[in-house]
């Protein structure tokens, strides 16, 4: 049933998912962008949620685009985002190298160098790695680096936590990231 010309439509104040920023929407509405932010928003799963997008983990992973480096939010469970500043593909995903790697890496993911596994190049960032082959080039990792049994890194090292096992290998310099406060 349609509202009369002089009444309006049911009106609801609601906080976007993503800014927590607040703005009015009616409740026939099915989906807006954010005023603020300008991301999507699912009003009527704000308004009326269901119990499984209640215990959904959409915007629970807090990253940062290596491009821009402005805050991105996604899924726990996502191999990739792209951000929705620069629009640049961020991966998320966990990389195992058993061979040859000669390619600039980037991933939020963790880097499983595994002990034949060879890398060659000028700049891996990483979230986490784990070192068993030969690095000759520079790690820079959100988290920690582990350098396991005959695991070689030669060049600099930028981490939270550094592990060096018996039998590891580094030669190079370390730069240490502060721990963040949550």
């Amino acid at each position: 049933m349609r509202p009369k010309s002089n009444e309006l439509p049911d009106i609801r104040n609601i906080a976007c998912p993503y800014c927590n920023g607040s703005q009015a929407v009616s409740v026939n509405c099915v989906s807006i962008p954010c005023c603020h932010c300008n991301k999507h928003i699912n009003v009527k799963e704000i308004i009326y949620p269901s119990e499984k997008k209640r215990i959904s983990l959409i915007g629970k992973k807090r990253v940062h685009c290596f491009k821009c480096r402005r805050e991105i939010l996604t899924d726990e469970k996502a191999q990739a985002v792209t951000c929705q500043h620069c629009y640049n593909r961020n991966d998320l995903s966990d990389h195992k190298v058993k061979t040859l790697l000669g390619i600039n890496l980037e991933t939020y993911g963790t880097l499983y160098l595994k002990k034949r596994g060879i890398i060659e190049i000028s700049s891996i960032r990483v979230g986490n790695a784990v070192i068993q082959g030969k690095i000759k080039g520079n790690v820079n990792a959100m988290g920690t680096v582990e350098i396991s049994k005959n695991g070689e890194i030669y060049g600099i090292i930028t981490c939270r936590k550094l592990i060096v096992n018996k039998g590891g290998t580094f030669n190079g310099k370390v730069k240490m990231l502060n721990a963040e406060t949550v």
